[in-house]
C-alpha cells in the first residue's frame, strides 16, 4: 500500500515536469548539471520505482506489507527543504562560539524589486551576500558609536515559502561585535530591529543604484529612497 502524496504538493512539481526544459531554454543560466540534479532529485521525491522505499509487515503473523517511499532531501522539494534547512541548523550549532549569543536575522528584498533581480541575477545575488554582511557591521558599530565587526553565517534563498521567486538572506548573526581598538568584544543585551529594517533599506538601494545601470532601475531606487 502507497501513501498517495496531497494533490496540493503535487502542484510544484507537476509545473517542473510540464516546463523544466521550456524554462532552462530561455534562460540559458539554469542549463548545469547542479539545478538538473536538483530538478531530478524533487521530481523523483515520494516514487519509490525511482528512490526505493521501506517495507513493513507484520511482527507475529509477516502478513502484510506497507511501503514508505524515501524523500528525496532535495533543498528544492517543499515537502524535504525543512528537513535540509534543519540539518543545517543542527551542524551550525555545533560550531557556534560558546557564551555568545546568536540571533536569526531575515534580510529580505521587497516585492518590487524582484523581477529585476531575477533578470540580474548573476550580477545581484553574489552582490547581495556581501551588502548583508556590510550592513550588519554598520549596525553593530551604530548600535555601540564605534566601529564593531560582527561575525555571522550567511545562506541565500531565492524561493518563498510557497515556491515563488523572492531572493532573501538567512543569517546567524552575532548580537554584538569585536572593538579592535579596545580589543575585548561587546556585547548587548537589546537588540534595536528598527535600527536594522532602516540600515538594511539604505544598503539594499544603495547596492541597486550601484550595481543597476538602467534609467528604469535609477528611477525606482530614486523613488525608494524618498519614501
Amino acid at each position: 500500500m502507497l501513501t498517495a502524496p496531497s494533490r496540493d504538493w503535487r502542484v510544484f512539481p507537476q509545473i517542473f515536469a510540464d516546463h523544466w526544459e521550456a524554462f532552462q531554454h530561455a534562460h540559458p543560466r539554469y542549463q548545469t548539471p547542479y539545478y538538473d540534479g536538483l530538478v531530478a532529485q524533487m521530481l523523483a521525491c515520494g516514487n519509490p520505482e525511482k528512490i526505493g522505499d521501506i517495507a513493513y509487515r507484520g511482527l507475529h503473523c509477516g502478513q502484510g506489507k506497507h511501503r514508505v517511499s524515501m524523500r528525496c532531501k532535495s533543498s528544492l522539494c517543499l515537502r524535504c527543504a525543512k528537513v535540509s534547512v534543519d540539518n543545517w541548523v543542527s551542524q551550525v550549532s555545533k560550531v557556534l562560539h560558546e557564551g555568545v549569543i546568536a540571533r536569526q536575522i531575515m534580510l529580505t528584498v521587497p516585492a518590487m524589486f524582484r523581477v529585476t533581480f531575477s533578470h540580474n541575477a548573476a550580477l545581484l545575488l553574489s552582490a547581495l551576500r556581501r551588502c548583508g554582511s556590510q550592513c550588519l557591521d554598520d549596525f553593530s558599530s551604530a548600535v555601540r558609536d564605534k566601529p564593531l565587526r560582527g561575525g555571522s553565517m550567511t545562506v541565500l534563498h531565492t524561493p518563498g515559502r510557497n515556491g515563488q521567486y523572492h531572493p532573501h538572506l538567512h543569517r546567524i548573526a552575532t548580537s554584538g561585535g569585536y572593538d579592535a581598538s579596545g580589543e575585548r568584544w561587546e556585547h548587548w543585551s537589546y537588540f534595536p530591529y528598527e535600527l536594522l529594517r532602516r540600515q538594511w533599506q539604505w544598503h539594499l538601494l544603495t547596492l541597486l543604484r550601484q550595481t543597476l545601470k538602467t534609467e528604469a532601475g535609477n528611477q525606482l531606487v530614486e523613488t525608494c529612497f524618498h519614501k
